[in-house]
């Protein structure tokens, strides 16, 4: 007999897209699934749409909007009943047999208590697939985290709902970075599986976030990486090696912004984590230099500049 599945699909507002989302849960080769689909406030056509499938596994349940999604996906596996939950995202497809595919791989590696898998992006800001190892069983906590080894798409989770007994809820003070603290947290306690499968089809469009929101989710990371820290999850080098790659690329976040002050201090910041890293010795120079030229720009431009 196949085994329940409970699907948590958050959503808010995606009225236009989660037609398609809902489908492509229908339509997985695997049937014995419950999708619960959570709507954090929405104003839109969202319920409509959701009506319109007369189909007795899915559930809707409307929440007052908080703009949390961790607070989300949490009231939606309080709903769970399925011995396995599996995550997806109102704006992402899966394949037909993503379902079937992960549920054989966990029976096949019975020891592994997850799975998550690799996904095609589409739309205008798509970017290809990288090239990772093909499949991955054992503990992926450090080779995710700083070996850099896997690649983490929210929708292509499943796990055992026994998980939640140690892994407990999503922490719904991280606003950004609240998914990935879950999953790093399970990752730690338990063996898991990775396959390099196109297991998703993770919608990118191409969208004018604010800077104010990118650094939100820069100093939450770190905000995060220091619980792990504080959680005796990683070592104090551990933790340099992963906060150093964070400065790393908040550096050059803010050299695109044409912050280069900014941009020295994070590359110092790299550097003092990590000193032997030589490109980040090369990227602190260049902020420098960029901070000369533009002082020498604003003095020759300066009412007055140049005359005698």
């Amino acid at each position: 007999m196949q085994k329940l599945v409970s699907i948590i699909l958050p959503t808010y507002n995606r009225g236009h897209l989660i037609t398609e989302t809902m489908q492509s849960v229908v339509d997985q080769s695997y049937s014995n699934w419950e999708l619960i689909i959570v709507d954090d406030g929405s104003t839109d056509q969202t319920k409509y749409r959701i009506e319109e499938f007369n189909d007795a596994r899915i559930q809707y349940h409307v929440i007052e909007h908080s703009g949390v999604i961790g607070k989300v996906r949490n009231c939606g596996m309080n709903y769970a009943k399925g011995g396995y939950i599996a995550f997806l995202d109102s704006d992402d497809l899966w394949q037909s047999d993503k379902l079937e595919y992960q549920l054989s791989l966990l029976e096949e590696n019975f020891r592994a208590s997850f799975v998550f898998g690799n996904g095609e992006q589409f739309g205008n800001g798509a970017t290809p697939a990288p090239e990772l190892e093909k499949l991955f069983v054992g503990n992926v906590f450090l080779p995710f985290l700083s070996e850099e080894r896997f690649i983490f798409y929210v929708p292509t989770l499943l796990f055992k709902k026994d998980v939640l007994k140690r892994t407990l809820s999503i922490d719904e003070t991280l606003v950004n970075a609240g998914d990935i603290d879950f999953f790093l947290r399970m990752a730690y306690a338990f063996e898991g599986v990775f396959s390099n499968d196109l297991v998703v089809r993770i919608r990118k469009e191409e969208k004018s976030h604010s800077q104010d929101n990118e650094l939100d989710a820069y100093d939450e990371y770190l905000t995060m990486l220091k619980k792990h820290l504080n959680e005796n999850r990683l070592t104090t080098q551990q933790f340099a090696q992963v906060a150093s790659k964070y400065h790393y690329k908040l550096g050059l976040f803010y050299l695109r912004q044409r912050e280069s002050k900014r941009a020295a201090a994070e590359f110092l910041r790299h550097n003092n984590l990590n000193p032997l890293a030589w490109k980040g010795w090369i990227r602190h120079t260049q902020s420098l230099l960029t901070m000369m030229f533009e002082l020498f720009d604003e003095g020759a431009t300066a009412p007055g500049a140049g005359r005698k």
